[in-house]
C-alpha cells in the first residue's frame, strides 16, 4: 500500500492554478456581478489579475515537483 503524503504546497499550488485561471477568463460582466463595482473597470486588468496569479500558483507547484525530486 502506498502511503500519499498530505503535501500542501501542492494543494495551494492547484488551488491558486485554477482560481487564476477561473478570475482571467470569466466574463467581464459577471466580474462586475462578483465584485459589486459600479464604475466600469477594464477587462484587462482582471486578464492581467488572473494572470499574475495564475504564474503563483504554477510556481508553487515547480517547487513542489522539484523539492520531491531531491
Amino acid at each position: 500500500i502506498i502511503k500519499m503524503k498530505r503535501n500542501y504546497i501542492y494543494y495551494l499550488g492547484c488551488f491558486l492554478l485554477f482560481i487564476g485561471l477561473l478570475w482571467m477568463f470569466l466574463p467581464h460582466a459577471y466580474h462586475q456581478k462578483v465584485l459589486s463595482e459600479e464604475e466600469e473597470v477594464e477587462h484587462l486588468i482582471h486578464i492581467f489579475e488572473g494572470l499574475v496569479i495564475s504564474v503563483v500558483g504554477l510556481f508553487l507547484l515547480i517547487y513542489n515537483e522539484r523539492k520531491h525530486r531531491k
